[in-house]
């Protein structure tokens, strides 16, 4: 049976998620935990491959169950073996051919940033802390001309895996709630950074350093990792 998995995680202590030789990846964790439940080794794959300190409220992930096991059993077995920070939040049945990464229709990030001059104790692991005051009207009005089909090459590095830079962003909003800005984007994939570079550009749009209209000349700001926060995977 193929079961999919929803998480969450706190990146802060993992070097991403995917399964490294010489540190400890979210994949890992999760593997081993299957292996102990099923007495054998379980392979997972995981829709999006977030970067070391990189959180996610509702990442996918699915796998083949060597043996047959009743969802809620094992979403309530799992959590008593995982630490603190990783939690399996939902655990379903899914067709054979079902594939995490290549079925998903689109992925939503958001990017948290905590704009005040003292940083908040209780955010600081999932906001960028930023001190001087940002323009989030300026920061939203400048996302929006990132929406539609456009190549995102300068958001990203060379990756020889990837054979295109193009990408459609369906939806971007850049909202502020108090102290906290909030960078919300839909597409319908992502490169390597392209998030954090986005958010990197688009605070220094806050700042005043540069006009809006050049965000796709101007991408050389790459936002800390713990701000990013997967948040969405559409099917």
């Amino acid at each position: 049976m193929r079961l999919l998995l929803t998480l969450q995680y706190l990146g802060t202590r993992y070097a991403g998620w995917q399964t490294q030789s010489n540190a400890t990846g979210v994949q890992q964790v999760i593997e081993e935990a299957l292996a102990t439940i099923f007495g054998s080794p379980v392979r997972i794959h995981g829709a999006g491959r977030t970067d070391a300190g990189v959180h996610a409220a509702a990442q996918r992930a699915h796998f083949d169950a060597p043996f047959t096991i009743p969802p809620r059993g094992l979403l309530l077995g799992i959590n008593q073996l995982l630490p603190a920070g990783i939690r399996v939040m939902r655990v379903e049945e899914v067709a054979d051919d079902f594939h995490v990464r290549f079925s998903a229709t689109s992925k939503t990030y958001a990017y948290r940033i905590w704009n005040a001059e003292v940083a908040d104790v209780f955010a600081a692991e999932t906001h960028a802390h930023v001190a001087k005051a940002l323009d989030h009207i300026a920061m939203h009005d400048a996302a929006q001309l990132l929406r539609g089909e456009h190549d995102f090459a300068i958001f990203t590095v060379a990756d020889p895996e990837v054979s295109s830079t193009v990408r459609t962003i369906s939806r971007i909003e850049v909202e502020r709630e108090g102290a906290a800005i909030t960078l919300t984007v839909t597409a319908d994939g992502f490169l390597r950074y392209m998030v954090r570079r986005i958010a990197g550009s688009l605070i220094e749009i806050g700042r005043g350093k540069f006009e809006p209209a050049r965000i796709f000349d101007e991408a050389r700001w790459t936002a800390p990792a713990k701000g990013l926060m997967l948040i969405r995977v559409s099917y």
